[in-house]
């Protein structure tokens, strides 16, 4: 019985040892931004977490555009620090329920679209560890509508006549899932789309299970669903909706991330014509050697398992095409293969390697139109990359005044000569001053290292440089004059120097050439100051002068006098005997002053001076009735030159 007694006493004990250092965490809200440099993505991301994957269930009725329940996001995240609260960017749609790892959450809602602020903030019933993984699930239903974004192109939930074409750069993903709206913080995805049993349900990644899908219960809807198992951003996803012809087929050639044959997955609007449905599947016929060619040319595999094309048709002009994470986005009845080749190259820099900052999308655009020129030569026809150089270079109408990695506001992130031309020839230049094989090893490299993952201009630079060295044979002074060719076409407002042709005209290295300066200060006096005789009964003013020689190194100094004795400073004197006026100093045609026992400043010098010769004057007057005494009156004075800054 005691012993039974004494362990349930100790189990409370234990029990409530525990709940005290749980209640002594200390619980903090999460940022509600993650610091994008463009202003008006300022508000854009969230802190606190890091997301692993995104869990969509999707129950989309395509006819009336409307997200019915059963919608839901479920996202697991992994705690960066103690939670106390989190933000999710979310725009529009209604949201019914949240629940944290099966628990209910409190959640409001911030709503401001023109300042791209669109909040989710979601409030546990408990705190949450730091480095704890848990479930959000995020119940939510309503219509889901496009966005414009900052250049005044639309994005996001693209309604169609039969669905949805789905494009979300940079922000439109939150149109229609929570999530954390920026590319520095990728996730894996798993989608699961209803849709009715004529419609085709597109999501990242590839397919999982047949196609189409088994007829659900009701039957009337199909459940595609889809995985996506490599790091995305959430402005690379899709869950584009239609009526479709959707072929899977393999690559002849290429290969995926795995090692298997590459899967292709197309879809083309139904609707479109015979011959416009032949000219796609003529094009498409191209992205296996078009992937093939970038990798190997890369040195690095394929970054994902498939590729594909989605070519629908919309209401509108939307403007662009987008290369979504293995499921490239066409707004129209064609496909340019030099835009096909762009958006295959964008799966490798942009996709695989992201941005930090949405500054940095150079390095996206940069790249893709830089192999779209390198395919184009090689396979289409196109002009050789030289001349790309030599054209683009002496175009008379660039604007040089936008720095492509500072650009100034998100209305010019998809400008097109310094985000696309710009970059691209600037790394054509590159090419041609490594040279191909170094050029090469730096592209190998750069998908090597941040494969998967986020990198920035900096990053690029550095790697550049290094590879130049050890790759390219540079010497030091050509790997110094690297970064002022990145200077320059990066970061620069005006037309670049540094090309191909002007980097080896000369080489310019730095070496030292000085020598030392000791401190100094030194005064040289000239013939002792003499009046002369001084007559008794006359009033007179008598004067004399001396000179001085000045050489200071010092930052200021000044010249001063001072009559160190304590009998009758400042006056003349001939043994107990001192003339009653006191002696009166200057320097060169200065003002005279009285002598005495606290220095007179003669001449201020506000920086260093040599070999500066001074006049210092000195004035004595003696009164008609003023007694003097036989014998000679005189004193040593002290002069000085001193400084506050040696």
């Amino acid at each position: 019985m005691r012993g039974r007694s004494w362990a349930a006493i100790g189990g409370i004990f234990l029990s409530l040892a525990l709940s005290a250092t749980a209640s002594a965490q200390t619980y903090t809200p999460g940022g509600r931004t993650l610091g994008d440099r463009l202003p008006e993505l300022a508000n854009v991301g969230n802190t606190g977490y890091d997301v692993q994957n995104y869990d969509l269930t999707l129950n989309y009725d395509p006819v009336a555009n409307v997200f019915n329940t059963g919608t839901k996001a479920d996202i697991t995240l992994r705690a960066t620090q103690n939670l106390s609260q989190f933000s999710l960017d979310f725009r529009g749609l209604n949201v019914d329920s949240i629940t944290i790892d099966g628990v209910a959450a409190t959640f409001t809602r911030e709503n401001d679209d023109a300042a791209y602020k669109n909040k989710l903030i979601v409030t546990p019933a408990a705190g949450i560890l730091n480095n704890r993984v848990f479930h959000v699930v995020v119940n939510y239903s309503g219509t889901p509508t496009a966005m414009e974004d900052p250049d005044e192109s639309f994005e996001g939930w693209i309604r169609t006549t039969d669905g949805s074409f789905v494009v979300n750069e940079p922000i439109g993903a939150m149109t229609w899932f929570p999530n954390n709206n920026h590319p520095a913080d990728k996730a894996t995805y798993d989608f699961h789309i209803t849709v009715p049993s004529t419609h085709t349900a597109l999501g990242n990644g590839e397919l999982v299970g047949s196609n189409p899908p088994a007829l659900n219960a009701d039957g009337l809807t199909r459940t595609w669903n889809w995985h996506d198992g490599y790091p995305t951003a959430t402005y690379l996803t899709t869950a584009t909706v239609g009526v479709f012809d959707f072929t899977i087929g393999e690559g002849a050639t290429a290969k995926g991330a795995g090692g298997n044959a590459l899967g292709l997955y197309n879809a083309w609007e139904s609707t479109f014509t015979t011959a416009q449905k032949t000219s796609l599947n003529t094009a498409a016929a191209r992205e296996d050697q078009i992937v093939a060619f970038e990798a190997d040319y890369n040195g690095v595999a394929y970054p994902f398992d498939s590729i594909g094309a989605v070519a629908d048709r919309l209401p509108s002009s939307l403007g662009y095409v987008l290369e979504v994470q293995t499921k490239i986005h066409f707004p129209s009845a064609s496909i340019s293969l030099n835009t096909l080749s762009h958006e295959i190259a964008h799966q490798w820099y942009g996709n695989s390697v992201s941005l930090k900052q949405w500054t940095d999308i150079w390095l996206n655009e940069g790249f893709a139109t830089w192999f779209a020129w390198n395919w184009g030569n090689k396979f289409n026809g196109g002009a050789t990359l030289e001349s790309q150089f030599t054209t683009n270079y002496n175009r008379a109408s660039n604007n040089w005044t936008t720095p492509p990695a500072n650009l100034p506001s998100a209305s010019v992130l998809f400008s097109n000569f310094p985000v696309y031309t710009r970059p691209a020839t600037m790394i054509e230049g590159l090419r041609q001053i490594m040279g191909e094989p170094a050029f090469r090893e730096l592209l190998k490299a750069w998908q090597t290292t941040y494969r998967h993952g986020n990198a920035d201009t900096a990053a690029f630079i550095a790697l550049a440089k290094s590879t130049a060295a050890t790759k390219g044979g540079f010497v030091q002074a050509n790997v110094d004059k690297l970064d002022t060719y990145f200077q320059q076409w990066l970061f620069g407002t005006v037309k670049p120097a540094l090309n191909p042709t002007t980097f080896f005209q000369s080489t310019s290295t730095t070496g030292p050439v000085g020598g030392a300066v000791p401190a100094t200060l030194s005064l040289a006096l000239g013939a002792p100051v003499s009046f002369g005789g001084f007559a008794p009964g006359v009033a007179k003013t008598y004067s004399a002068s001396t000179t001085a020689t000045v050489i200071s190194t010092a930052g200021d100094a000044a010249l001063s006098v001072v009559d160190p004795s304590s009998n009758a400073p400042g006056r003349l004197v001939n043994g107990a005997f001192s003339l009653a006026s006191p002696l009166q100093a200057k320097a060169n045609a200065g003002t005279p002053a009285a002598v005495s026992g606290t220095p007179l400043t003669l001449l201020t010098y506000a920086g260093p001076v040599s070999n500066d010769l001074v006049t210092i004057g000195f004035d004595q007057s003696i009164a008609a009735n003023e007694a003097l005494r036989t014998g000679a009156y005189n004193k040593t004075l002290t002069y000085t030159l001193s400084t506050t800054t040696p």
